[in-house]
């Protein structure tokens, strides 16, 4: 059975943001990535980093702590044995999307990437996490270990079932 995988990473600063940024655009290079097959990859909310940094600097509150999450970066793809057999994984990486939006409020899912140049398909989104005030707080929907396995739980229930992929084993 192949698995729904979700990871959250945290960018604190706009040096972090433009790193996974040039990485995600391949305007540095990536080794594991496919040349030839890099145009394959879609982007959407920016065609280039600095359109999707100037994006995520517009959506950031003016007042902020110095040690905030400025932007959570999500991996989402599959096991490999599910993009197999001319599997491209768009249908899934559309309910992602939908996932993040409803999860975020679609304003704050600033920019998503699919890859098509690695080994298996994957997603990768940029989400400013704003919570209802207004204000950043990664914490409402990173914080800690239960709240990201309860995440990763409710991602694979509303998300991976629906294109036949399970939870991974928790913990």
């Amino acid at each position: 059975m192949a698995y729904a995988i979700l990871r959250t990473a945290k960018l604190k600063s706009m040096g972090e943001i433009g790193g996974s940024l040039a990485h995600n655009y391949r305007t540095r290079e990536t080794l594991n990535a496919d040349a030839e097959r890099t145009p394959d990859n879609e982007h959407q909310g920016g065609e280039t980093p600095e359109a999707v940094l100037q994006a995520i600097r517009e959506r950031l509150p003016e007042k902020r702590r110095s040690d905030a999450v400025l932007c959570v970066e999500y991996l989402i793809t599959a096991s490999p044995e599910h993009f197999q057999g001319g599997q491209d994984g768009a249908a899934y990486f559309a309910s992602a999307v939908e996932w993040l939006k409803d999860k975020h409020g679609a304003a704050n899912v600033v920019a998503t990437s699919i890859h098509k140049d690695e080994t298996s398909p994957h997603l990768v989104a940029y989400v400013v996490p704003l919570d209802d005030l207004g204000k950043l707080n990664a914490k409402q929907y990173l914080g800690g270990k239960a709240k990201l396995s309860a995440m990763q739980t409710d991602f694979a229930e509303q998300v991976g079932r629906k294109h036949g992929l399970e939870r991974g084993v928790e913990g």
